[in-house]
């Protein structure tokens, strides 16, 4: 068995203040990973938020975890985060659609973070909540030990990972290292691996050709994954992040394709998935049509459909 190509592995940067220009060039287009750490110094859950100020809110609120059956309320779930570690991690409490599911908090989580602001899948263009909920802000809470499914993210979009405490580690993937991490039959974009962070090469012994990169997450800082990247997590501390998604003409194309290759594999029928394709390219040349000319006259009041 040949050794992993570690010397390979790129090195993932860190930026404070980071233009938008320099955002899209050296990260957005190249589709490369880079850690924020100034991104959400303007909400107000950076100073806000905190184990305390959600078990005394929202205590009595009733959640399901993943992967759990019955619903717990956010009290109890928060007092045994304390319990949880690398050897009985806590359940996971991730996915909560903020918008829909907890609307008080989205003030706290104001300004969107500007490098994801332009979400075109938010677009009045398309079709309310639909492939998924438009202007997607998802919470999370785990405790020391938490993980997820190795994976890559839904529609190939974009996301903007935001840690507001706790410390989180993420193992990311280049799109080309999907070959070494054995998609599930079910479910082609995540990994048949049941914990990336300790593979069993006799099972799976491609893993060991797969360059990997690590990335350690702080509060304060959002970590930019670009589509199409496999990555996991695993919590180092209790942890509350929040995840905004995203799509735009840099990766339109790659939504379109991935439109197709979900339908396809799912069995739809073809000639409803080539309409809803065709739909959604011609969204994407509208979309690109208005965001090149208001960028070139300016034309702040130009606008097709929001979020251009």
């Amino acid at each position: 068995m040949r050794e992993p190509n570690r010397c390979q592995a790129m090195i993932v940067e860190r930026h404070g203040k980071l233009s938008e220009a320099d955002f899209r060039d050296n990260f957005l287009i190249p589709r490369h990973p880079v850690v924020l750490t100034c991104a959400i110094d303007a909400w107000p859950a950076c100073g806000l938020w905190s184990l305390d100020f959600f078990r005394s809110r929202y205590g009595d609120r009733m959640f399901v975890c993943r992967g759990q059956r019955e619903s717990v309320r956010l009290a109890d779930y928060i007092d045994s985060l304390a319990e949880s570690s690398f050897d009985q991690p806590a359940p996971y409490l991730r996915n909560i659609n903020i918008q829909s599911d907890w609307p008080e908090l989205i003030s706290d989580i104001s300004p969107a973070v500007c490098y994801s602001r332009a979400d075109w899948l938010s677009s009045r263009l398309m079709p309310k909540n639909w492939p998924r909920p438009h202007h997607l802000n998802q919470f999370f809470m785990s405790g020391t030990g938490t993980k997820i499914p190795l994976h890559y993210d839904d529609w190939m979009t974009h996301n903007v990972v935001s840690n507001l405490i706790g410390e989180k580690e993420f193992l990311l993937f280049d799109p080309d290292q999907g070959q070494y991490l054995y998609p599930s039959d079910k479910a082609y974009l995540v990994s048949k691996i049941p914990d990336p962070f300790a593979v069993d090469l006799a099972q799976f012994p491609a893993f060991a050709l797969a360059r990997q990169v690590r990335v350690a997450l702080g509060p304060g800082e959002s970590l930019f994954v670009p589509c199409g990247w496999w990555h996991t997590t695993r919590t180092l501390s209790t942890c509350i992040s929040v995840s905004s998604s995203f799509a735009n003409r840099h990766n339109w194309s790659a939504v379109v394709a991935e439109m197709r290759r979900l339908r396809s594999f799912s069995g739809s029928a073809v000639w409803k998935t080539h309409m809803i394709c065709w739909y959604l390219t011609a969204v994407g040349a509208l979309l690109g049509l208005a965001s090149v000319l208001h960028s070139a006259s300016g034309l702040g009041s130009f606008r097709v459909g929001s979020k251009v």
